[in-house]
């Protein structure tokens, strides 16, 4: 294994008697995309400080390609191969996009030059390249104030890339972004991560299981877990960090209830019914106690993700009854609001990862078919059945 790009030991750093960041130990290889998260006060902010040389360790190491950074000075940090961007943009409004990119190019240029002298054959072309990596080939001579603001934060990431980083420093990219411009933004770290190490700060969940390989947890200063999306979601320990509880439920039991989820928004909208089959059937599911009961649905709300890949999901489930389950509560849900053919593609997506025998499928859409029509709305379209779309390689 190649020897870590970025290493971080023991770190602690001491405001007044405030540890920011206390005794942290991190390391990432080279090509690493990794992703940190935690709660306001973490530490976040700190951990790039410390790396970018702004804020000094009160006592620990951070080693970048085996060299020692404490009392390095930023400005030569940043030329040993560290770029960092953050949340607000930081581009030079009144110059075009091109220009900016061009500034960023040879950091040795100051404003003047670039306005004034030509850029190199060669610069020409780093620049056409850059402006197609982030997207802005048509909006190159365009003045950055013009630019919308996701626009800006792609323009800037591209300047950063301009500097040839090993390494890219990334505070929370798609902070006030559309939904369109998130993708995008993530769209363009993933294919950087092809050529560079990036380490990318962020809060927004939905942004980082788009882009997340592994994801480091910061709690009060340390690294509280490590691990892919999938296994920290369910951590007790990031769920209680926040939501200020640990959960009653188990990690099964957690799977579970993300599938159900995951059903109830096939067609874009958990409809309120959806959700009380699910805090209701689950509750009932995970207690016999009623009392238990009304608390787990309390307690359920919280958990109720949006958009979890059911291909990630439904191959954690461990045997055939949990199986039984999540069929038994997807087709429930299914029917508690009018359905539609984004509904049958993800019930038929469903099946087929599930893999149940025909029988065991019929048996238990024929039960829950069976259940007096005024526990069941009238719906304006019939969910595709097991006999007409049947599990593949399971008949």
């Amino acid at each position: 294994m190649a020897a870590p790009i970025l290493e971080i030991e023991n770190l602690t750093v001491s405001f007044d008697g405030f540890k920011a960041l206390n005794n942290l130990t991190f390391a990432m290889q080279p090509g690493e995309l990794r992703v940190i998260i935690g709660p306001n006060g973490a530490g976040k902010t700190t951990f790039l400080d410390i790396i970018t040389g702004k804020v000094q360790p009160t006592s620990g190491t951070v080693r970048f390609k085996g060299k020692d950074l404490r009392k390095i000075p930023e400005h030569q940090i940043s030329r040993l191969g560290i770029g960092r961007k953050f949340q607000t943009p930081r581009v030079y409004l009144n110059l075009t996009v091109r220009e900016n990119l061009d500034l960023a190019t040879n950091r040795r240029k100051n404003v003047l030059a670039t306005l004034f002298r030509k850029p190199t054959g060669g610069d020409r072309q780093t620049i056409i390249r850059l402006l197609e990596t982030i997207s802005l080939s048509s909006k190159a001579d365009f003045p950055a104030n013009l630019l919308s603001h996701g626009e800006k934060q792609r323009l800037e990431i591209g300047m950063l890339v301009a500097q040839s980083p090993d390494l890219l420093l990334v505070d929370e990219p798609v902070a006030g972004l559309t939904d369109e411009e998130t993708e995008r933004v993530g769209d363009l770290l993933i294919s950087l991560a092809q050529n560079h190490s990036i380490i990318v700060i962020e809060h927004d969940m939905e942004f980082v299981r788009q882009i997340a390989r592994q994801v480091t947890v910061l709690h009060q200063g340390s690294v509280l877990c490590e691990g892919t999306m999938d296994e920290i979601q369910d951590d007790p320990r990031v769920i209680e960090v926040y939501l200020g509880q640990a959960p009653t439920v188990t990690p099964e039991q957690m799977r579970i209830l993300r599938i159900a989820a995951a059903m109830a928004w096939a067609d874009g909208n958990f409809a309120p019914e959806q959700m009380q089959v699910i805090l209701a059937r689950l509750s009932q599911e995970f207690s016999d106690d009623p009392a238990h009961q009304a608390e787990l649905r309390e307690e359920l709300k919280n958990y109720l993700g949006k958009e979890i890949s059911l291909e990630t999901l439904i191959p954690q489930l461990t045997t055939e009854a949990e199986r039984e389950t999540v069929l038994r509560l997807s087709y429930e849900i299914m029917h508690a609001n009018t359905l539609n053919e984004a509904n049958n593609i993800v019930y038929r997506k469903l099946l087929e990862l599930l893999a149940l025998p025909l029988a065991t499928v019929q048996r238990i859409e024929g039960e829950i078919e069976a259940k007096p029509a005024a526990m069941m709305p009238e719906q304006d379209i019939t969910i595709t059945k097991i006999e007409e779309h049947p599990p593949t390689e399971t008949l």
